[in-house]
């Protein structure tokens, strides 16, 4: 079974503000709670993989969102002429 997170950042006007960010990760299948003695061992494995792949995910994004940062502050700052032109 697989897990899909995806991440998107917008714009107050609902519009992109970065690409989509999508981690998928394997997850236990139902069939692996083969009853309450394994329940915690299965579930603990279950919140491992989601957790990670929640940060992963998140830090993902927020790549995207600092390289976007970068972009615009570059092209809003304003250009100075070189010395001697």
């Amino acid at each position: 079974m697989k897990l899909a997170i995806t991440v998107n950042l917008k714009k107050a006007d609902g519009s992109a503000a970065t690409e989509t960010t999508t981690i998928e990760v394997e997850v236990p299948d139902f069939e692996d709670f083969t009853g309450p003695e394994r329940f915690g061992e299965v579930f603990d494995q279950y919140e491992r993989t989601v957790l990670k792949a929640r940060n992963e995910a998140i830090g993902a994004a927020t790549e995207k969102y600092l390289s976007e940062l970068v972009k615009k502050k570059a092209t809003a700052r304003p250009k100075t002429e070189k010395p001697g032109s």
